[in-house]
């Protein structure tokens, strides 16, 4: 080889997944998020190769990033006194850092550094380049502590996160942005996110007044994988002139394509009714079962509002298995069509109407029930 040149090819593809996912350790806990706790992921061309990735747990968190330049200048001098384990012995090695504030303030770092897997390069005439395939990455994750308010479960507080990758053709790439582009691109996505969006449902959009910020979709939103999840939920509905408390438990299967997510249910019901014994007056309480498969679509950006209530397509049928008393007929089923979601999904309103043998008989009813 006449000459050896070192070359980086840079990255102009999406970088959804940052590195590939081990089984979960202690450090795993540590640095890496939550399952499903990302809901607004945004993408932000830079300059030369070099971008920036935005993700939020909802777009509230974007607040703590309005002074992004502040937060990587005080990153960049909390790694200072680490500047010897960041050196490398090998130009191809590629390097990760993450950083991390919680909810206290208190911050953690830890440094990954990753050689290729093979050897790369590039011919061209009588020179051959070695290429360095991967781009360095910055990490840098913060939570805080976020209020969410139920019906009958009251106020909680849950965790929400944001996380800004940096995804650089060499690290010392990072203090160049530092004369305030970061903070602009922050802005603008700000004030734009909820504007015009350019390109297919299937394919990268951006925003039209901005397109140098992409997403895998309008607005941001992504989906949260595929999962089953158990369901535990109390409820209260009227049968008639009763008043009928109930508590369901059970399985969904979860999953999100296309910005749509479904769920696949199968809860048991326990149904109680009360009426006094004509023999001894005294009040007694009658437990009846139901069985019920259930299905429900809901656009990812609307199951993910906290306060408005929406309106989306569910369909549930339950089966009386278990009768006791005479408040039900045999055969007896329920039909729910159609939900309103409230706080996040944990509160749902759901119509609903009774009947037995074909449609005979048919109750309409209303349901609430409050999910854990």
């Amino acid at each position: 080889m006449k000459k050896i040149m070192i070359l980086l090819v840079l990255i102009t593809g999406t970088t959804g997944e940052l590195f590939a996912q081990a089984p979960q350790t202690n450090a795993e806990k540590t640095f890496e998020l939550p399952a499903n706790n990302i809901k607004r992921r945004f993408l932000i061309n830079l300059d030369k190769g070099n971008k920036m990735q935005i993700e939020l747990t909802d777009m509230d968190e974007l607040q703590y990033l309005n002074n992004l330049d502040s937060l990587v200048r005080v990153f960049i001098s909390d790694l200072e006194p680490l500047k010897d384990s960041l050196s490398l012995s090998d130009e191809l090695l590629s390097r990760r850092i993450d950083y991390v504030i919680d909810s206290s303030g208190k911050k953690k770092i830890r440094i990954l550094k990753y050689s290729p897997a093979g050897s790369s390069f590039l011919v061209n005439k009588n020179d051959i380049a070695l290429l360095k395939i991967e781009q360095d990455s910055i990490i840098i994750t913060g939570s805080r502590a976020a209020k969410s308010t139920g019906i009958l479960s009251g106020r909680r507080t849950e965790l929400h996160f944001f996380r800004v990758a940096f995804f650089l053709n060499n690290l010392n790439d990072l203090s160049t942005y530092l004369d305030g582009r970061l903070n602009e691109k922050i802005s603008s996505l700000e004030k734009n996110v909820n504007t015009n969006w350019v390109g297919s449902r299937a394919g990268q959009a951006h925003i039209k007044r901005d397109p140098s910020i992409t997403a895998s979709a309008s607005g941001g939103y992504i989906g949260g994988g595929d999962f089953l999840t158990l369901r535990l939920s109390v409820n209260a509905q009227n049968y008639k002139n009763y008043f009928v408390p109930s508590v369901s438990y059970g399985f969904a299967v979860i999953t999100n394509n296309n910005l749509i997510r479904r769920e696949y249910g199968v809860e048991g019901e326990q149904h109680f009714l009360f009426a006094r014994n004509d023999s001894t007056g005294k009040l007694e309480t009658f437990r009846n079962s139901f069985l019920t498969v259930s299905y429900g679509r809901i656009a990812i950006k609307n199951s993910d509002s906290k306060f408005s209530p929406t309106l989306y397509p569910y369909f549930s049928l339950s089966y009386l298995i278990r009768r006791r008393g005479d408040f039900y007929e045999k055969n007896t089923f329920k039909l729910g069509l159609g939900r309103f979601s409230l706080f996040g999904g944990t509160t749902k309103i759901e119509p609903s109407v009774y009947f037995n043998n074909f449609f005979k008989a048919v109750t309409p009813s209303f349901r609430i029930t409050q999910s854990f």
